[in-house]
């Protein structure tokens, strides 16, 4: 395991939208603004919770989008 105090630089990629200019990670009652667009170095901990995000983000986005696949199937089957 990788000693906790090491740090990772991490850029997030600039807000489109509504997104806010900067994302904020809470670990063990300490806070961390990350803002984004910025190459920034973060406790690794704080790093595994950005990358964990993201996977999460890309999970839903497939979810979804079979999802809507088979919405699409189902309708082209019952003639809709």
């Amino acid at each position: 395991m990788k000693h906790k105090s090491e740090y990772v630089s991490v850029t997030l990629p600039r807000a489109t939208g509504k997104e806010e200019d900067s994302l904020f990670v809470g670990l063990n009652g300490k806070g961390y603004t990350i803002r984004r667009g910025i190459s920034v170095r973060v406790p690794r901990p704080v790093w595994e919770i950005l990358a964990e995000s993201q996977r999460q983000q890309l999970r839903q986005q497939e979810f979804i989008r079979r999802q809507q696949e088979n919405a699409a199937r189902s309708a082209v089957t019952v003639g809709l």
